[in-house]
């Protein structure tokens, strides 16, 4: 069933990237996944459809976020490359792409799922949430949110992996594939922030902010993600826990 939703931020418009691929061993299984019909969302249970109607909104709005974003620091670096930060816009530049594939495999999720009466209202609470996140501030700042969020992002598809739908679940399978992905862009965020000046003590401070808001924005579906055996209690505490 063709869904409803606008996409939460555009697709980046720089012609940058055109023809600068950086295709990984990962990055194709996740196109693999994406062209493989057998993991279509229509051959899925019917509660399992309407569970995940609820759910994909919320992850592809964070995908897309950060494809604009990072678009837009890579048009940045771009526009004064030096020898010094090439190293870095390559890196950027993997990660955009891994971001448009996780975009491109969820749609194509979405795109097979029932249209649910919240759907809009989940996506406007997401698109906030994503706007707000990097508002007026430094981009040491939005960095160092960003390699929080991933950490977030990293656990919460480890849960979905290991979730009620089960291992061999196409979804399951898919969050997996997604997670490796998210713990590399962890790592990549961060050196940036890093070399943008982020000290220590700021990411110390932001991931109790982040981690708390994105809760927040997740309770907003709990029963769902209840259903599939993800306790976000649990999820955020042990996050937090880890941090301290």
């Amino acid at each position: 069933m063709p869904h409803n939703l606008s996409r939460c931020f555009a697709l980046p418009d720089s012609p940058l990237l055109v023809g600068i691929k950086q295709q990984n061993a990962n990055g194709q299984r996740i196109s693999d996944w994406t062209n493989n019909p057998d993991n279509c969302a229509a051959h899925w249970a019917e509660e399992e459809q309407f569970i995940l109607a609820h759910l994909i909104p919320l992850l592809l709005c964070g995908e897309q976020s950060a494809q604009l974003v990072f678009n837009q620091e890579i048009t940045r670096l771009f526009s004064q490359a030096t020898a010094e930060n090439q190293s870095m816009i390559n890196s950027l530049i993997e990660v955009e792409e891994d971001e448009s594939r996780h975009d491109q495999a969820l749609q194509w999720i979405l795109q097979h799922l029932p249209i649910v009466p919240s759907q809009k209202k989940i996506q406007g609470q997401a698109r906030l949430f994503y706007a707000k996140l990097g508002r007026g501030e430094e981009r040491c700042q939005h960095f160092i949110k960003i390699a929080v969020l991933d950490a977030c992002v990293t656990q919460i598809m480890h849960e979905f992996e290991h979730s009620l739908l089960g291992a061999s679940h196409p979804f399951a399978v898919l969050c997996g594939l997604i997670k490796k992905d998210e713990a590399k862009h962890v790592y990549v965020a961060k050196h940036y922030a890093q070399a943008l000046g982020a000290t220590p003590s700021m990411f110390k401070s932001e991931q109790v902010a982040v981690c708390k808001s994105l809760h927040k924005l997740l309770s907003s579906q709990n029963q769902h993600f209840a259903a599939l055996g993800v306790d976000l209690a649990r999820v955020f505490n042990a996050l937090e826990a880890k941090w301290q």
